[in-house]
């Protein structure tokens, strides 16, 4: 095999400049075999090539030269320098990706990890409720309810059994006998009330006698028994119409109850109620004065 002519110039090593070169300047000027050197790669035999070894002797070949009196460099050629280019300007993309996917790299991190932590430190959620608010409308005056009522009227425990105004056709006591069948001595009083006029009871008490509608001298009469004042009081009530007085001994009456209707019957002149009290039962006195002393 021919041999191969070296890149290097021939003085390379052997005429040093005036000023002492480095090992770094003497490195930069074989720059252009570095080139050659990677224009080879690929090829199975690289360490076989003349080439590499030549460049290998060089390399060794070159002194080590202190640093202080480094030689000036010579300038690269236009090739050399568009090469020295490209690689700085590649090692400045590839630090600007890398710059950008580190940062790229962090903020993903935040993105997801930051929110992520918050929501498992994070308390429970406070809901924000709408205030509650009263409206109070005009106010309205109240409305009466009608409610139903009913009255009792409670009649007083003793009470006249006709109308106390009427005339008083015969007295109580001693008289000549108007009639026949008539007493000469008369144990009640006769109120000329009016035919057909309402007959009540004057207190409360229990029927203990009655004539209806047998005859008798009374005609159709009724005798009630009473406790008034602690005493024991008879009150008689006689000469009914027929089928007006509707009551039978034991009966129970109430002070005011309807017992009868004024009559004529019996032993009579005319229509009027003959009227008798009797204390204990059996001694009659005057009525009129026996009730106006109670009533007034």
């Amino acid at each position: 095999m021919d041999p191969v002519e070296s890149p290097f110039p021939t003085h390379f090593g052997k005429h040093p400049p005036p000023r002492a070169a480095s090992c770094v300047a003497a490195r930069c000027r074989a720059f252009p075999l570095a080139i050659a050197l990677l224009r080879t790669i690929g090829d199975p035999h690289l360490l076989k090539n003349p080439l590499a070894a030549s460049a290998r002797a060089h390399i060794r070949a070159v002194p080590a030269v202190p640093a202080e009196h480094s030689p000036e460099l010579p300038a690269l050629n236009g090739r050399s320098v568009r090469n020295l280019r490209h690689v700085r300007a590649v090692k400045a993309v590839r630090g600007g990706v890398a710059a950008a996917a580190a940062s790229f790299a962090v903020v993903i991190a935040l993105g997801f990890g930051v929110p992520a932590y918050a929501a498992a430190t994070a308390g429970p959620p406070v809901r924000t409720l709408p205030l509650q608010s009263l409206t109070v409308t005009a106010v309205t005056p109240p409305v009466a309810v009608v409610r139903d009522a009913y009255g009792v009227t409670v009649p007083p425990p003793l009470q006249w059994p006709v109308d106390p105004s009427s005339p008083i056709s015969d007295g109580f006591g001693p008289r000549v006998s108007p009639c026949a069948g008539c007493s000469s001595h008369h144990e009640g009083v006769d109120y000329d009330a009016g035919n057909g006029a309402p007959v009540h009871a004057i207190a409360a008490g229990t029927v203990v006698e009655t004539n209806n509608p047998g005859w008798a001298a009374l005609g159709i009469h009724v005798a009630i028994q009473h406790v008034i004042d602690g005493q024991t009081i008879t009150s008689a009530y006689g000469h009914m119409q027929v089928g007006s007085m509707p009551l039978h001994v034991g009966d129970t009456v109430f002070a005011g109850e309807l017992i009868g209707r004024v009559g004529s019957t019996g032993a009579s002149t005319g229509a009027h109620l003959h009227f008798e009290i009797r204390v204990g039962g059996t001694s009659p006195v005057d009525p009129v004065s026996w009730m106006r002393a109670r009533l007034g």
